[in-house]
């Protein structure tokens, strides 16, 4: 008994995708407006949506794809969902280890995580009372 099968991509996969990535950079580029001003509203976006990629590739894409692939093969729907996780699981770990560690991609992840440090300290040190 085999654990690999071919994956099986929909246009809704890809649909839903773009619409999911859209919107939670939306939102990002909504209520982050003190690290757009400290990054720029090109970079901030570019940057989010690269860090927010991977987690939504593997929701829809990833285990979409091969969950339609077990269902295809004739095999159960709790079963088919189990086995999509983890092609799913491993999916998001690579593309997270991939924009964090591999440039230029890992350079915007660490100018957005500088961006949120520099926010938060201000932010912390106002509330403390240090910076006046």
């Amino acid at each position: 008994m085999g654990f690999s099968v071919d994956p099986v991509f929909t246009q809704l996969q890809f649909v839903a995708f773009a619409a999911l990535l859209s919107l939670g950079v939306a939102i990002q580029f909504a209520f982050s407006p003190k690290r757009r001003a400290v990054m720029g509203n090109i970079k901030f976006l570019l940057a989010d949506a690269l860090r927010t990629a991977p987690s939504i590739a593997g929701v829809t894409l990833v285990r979409g794809a091969y969950r339609a692939g077990y269902l295809n093969e004739g095999r159960g729907f709790i079963e088919a969902n189990l086995r999509s996780i983890v092609w799913m699981s491993g999916a998001i770990l690579a593309g997270q280890v991939a924009v964090r560690f591999v440039p230029p991609m890992s350079w915007l992840a660490r100018d957005l995580r500088l961006a949120g440090r520099a926010v938060w300290s201000e932010r912390l040190g106002r509330w403390m009372g240090s910076n006046r």
